[in-house]
């Protein structure tokens, strides 16, 4: 694969990072549906029991992006060519990572819900309709939660 074929990196940044919930809000505090056992959190904090369904605190990370132009190589690229992007994400305390995977060319942004508060890094790259994926985009970091 020549590095001329290589999609323009994406221009990633975090536009906002908020505790958002995507399940219950209850006393101002946002929860998610938790399906762990016990009655712990990741996050070492009690279980709420709310309509017979366990939940946690919930952080969400709003991740936006760029959609890019050009390839490396300075050639148009139309937004037919592109397949999609892939959303990298790892968190620091223990090294858990994961990918977020967009199957759309328009889509430029995506979330994260998680349940352990810290400190969180994310990274782009666009996939082209060949299968190629760009660089990495800088990578951001978000404290959730702290």
């Amino acid at each position: 694969m020549k590095l001329s074929n290589v999609l323009a990196l994406c221009s990633a940044s975090v536009l906002a990072f908020a505790l958002q919930a995507n399940a219950v809000v209850i006393n101002g505090v946002n929860y998610k549906q938790f399906t762990g056992s016990g009655s712990k959190c990741p996050d070492g904090s009690s279980v709420v029991v709310y309509k017979n369904a366990k939940y946690c605190k919930a952080y969400r990370a709003n991740i936006s992006w760029t959609i890019p132009t050009k390839r490396t190589n300075g050639v148009t690229l139309p937004i037919s060519e592109l397949k999609g992007y892939e959303v990298y994400w790892t968190r620091a305390s223990d090294n858990a990572k994961g990918t977020i995977r967009i199957a759309s060319s328009t889509q430029a942004s995506t979330a994260l819900d998680v349940y352990t508060p810290g400190a969180y890094y994310f990274a782009v790259s666009a996939i082209d309709t060949s299968g190629l994926k760009s660089p990495l985009s800088t990578m951001v970091q978000a404290n959730l939660g702290n």
